[in-house]
């Protein structure tokens, strides 16, 4: 009885494993919120489906149909007011529940890529505000030509890097003019991560191209996009990067061709983790969303000049510290007091926030003298745990080590009393 029952224990999880649902990909990868979408979900093992479980509002799944083994479909519903960006959803059979899978909600009304228009003298056309969903294949270079006019804001995002689709999809975007020479182009970025994100204002009327590839021209019929296109804002960073619950807000929106934008942000009365902001004027709302730091503490933005014989003093005990390495070679400072024995968790947030910084900090004496600092610790963000040695006045050192700086160099350090938990 005893080897039974061994037995039964080594066989029955490769059993359950061989009957579990197994989700691999939803098709088309998103849609228009305010409209019905028909989705296909590829995988294995779903005939015995039950249910789509959706972890987000706004969704309606309608009558689930069985194509085959490996593929069901549904219409959903998708809400006027739903959130733009990533949503996940799951299937669940009579044997189990499916691997977490997702689809992207946008704002713009969609459109299919048509093939052939891989030629520069041969695009696609399409219109101004739409995505494109599309597909490359092995050494595949797409085009798509819209006509703008002088003064437009012109604006590209792609999502295909973050689509997580069932091959590596790194894509590359470029603007291109009708000499074929490049507007703006973008590879890898620090805002959407392997994914490409630009915006210009356009030099004169003409109709412009958009070149969509992989970036080392691979590819294959799982590369999937969502090509965003149109006169939406797209900025990439904001200050300050934070802020209380519950509170309304000024935030300047940075990147974007137009310039920088201010507007005023109702923060939810409640800690919601990933939150973004969503920037929204007359030529649109911005595809995907800023992360924003819901936080205790209220702000001390960053002026100039931020100098260690001038710091910026702030009281971190209730201010968490905003700030932007502006310019190439900047280095920032900022003064505050501890008592000795105070011990905090020290946080300088950078590409958490999808800030293009990759920040180093230091803590100094006031007298002069290293005392601690980090480069990459929460990587490539830079985190200490800091134990006050007297009761003193404490320089900290915000800096970018490539010496690189600009206005989308946005920082947030917070520091947060070690405690119990």
């Amino acid at each position: 009885m005893r080897w039974f029952s061994l037995l039964l224990t080594l066989i029955l999880p490769s059993l359950s494993l061989a009957a579990s649902p197994f989700l691999g990909v939803i098709t088309p990868r998103g849609g228009q919120r305010g409209t019905e979408v028909e989705f296909h979900f590829h995988g294995a093992r779903l005939k015995d489906v039950q249910e789509i479980l959706c972890y987000t509002p706004g969704f309606t799944v309608g009558k689930i149909d069985v194509v085959n083994d490996n593929v069901i479909k549904t219409k959903i519903q998708i809400a006027a007011d739903a959130r733009l960006g990533q949503h996940c959803f799951r299937v669940r059979t009579a044997s189990g529940v499916s691997d977490l899978k997702t689809i992207f909600v946008g704002a713009l009304p969609e459109i299919t890529e048509k093939e052939p228009n891989n030629d520069f003298k041969a695009p696609q056309p399409i219109s101004l505000n739409v995505t494109v969903n599309g597909t490359i294949e092995n050494e595949d270079v797409d085009y798509f030509s819209v006509e703008c006019k002088k003064g437009q804001r012109l604006s590209v995002e792609i999502e295909g890097m973050r689509l997580a689709n069932q091959t590596v999809f790194d894509p590359a975007i470029a603007i291109l003019n009708s000499k074929r020479f490049e507007i703006a182009t973008s590879d890898d970025s620090a805002f959407a991560a392997q994914d490409g994100v630009m915006s210009v204002i356009i030099p004169e009327d003409g109709v412009y191209t958009i070149m969509v590839r992989e970036t080392s021209y691979g590819g294959n019929g799982e590369c999937r996009s969502r090509l965003h296109v149109g006169t939406f804002p797209r900025p990439v960073a904001c200050m300050p990067a934070g802020g209380k619950p519950g509170e309304e807000i000024e935030i300047t929106f940075l990147g974007d061709a137009s310039g920088p934008i201010k507007q005023k942000v109702q923060l939810p009365a409640t800690m919601e983790p990933n939150f973004g902001l969503f920037v929204q004027d007359e030529g649109g709302i911005s595809p995907s969303p800023l992360p924003f730091r819901l936080s205790p503490l209220s702000n001390f933005v960053e002026s100039e000049p931020s100098e260690f014989s001038k710091p910026n003093v702030v009281d971190v005990n209730t201010q968490a510290i905003n700030g932007t390495i502006s310019k190439p070679g900047e280095n920032d400072f900022y003064r505050f007091k501890a008592s000795k024995g105070q011990v905090f968790d020290v946080h300088c947030y950078g590409r958490r926030i999808r800030s293009a910084l990759d920040p180093v900090m230091q803590m100094h004496k006031a007298e002069g003298g290293y005392i601690q600092g980090d480069d990459d610790a929460i990587k490539p963000d830079c985190y200490f745990r800091f134990t006050a040695p007297e009761d003193k006045e404490y320089p900290l050192q915000i800096h970018d080590p490539p010496q690189k700086g600009g206005e989308t160099f946005a920082y947030r350090v917070e520091f947060t009393p070690v405690a119990p938990r």
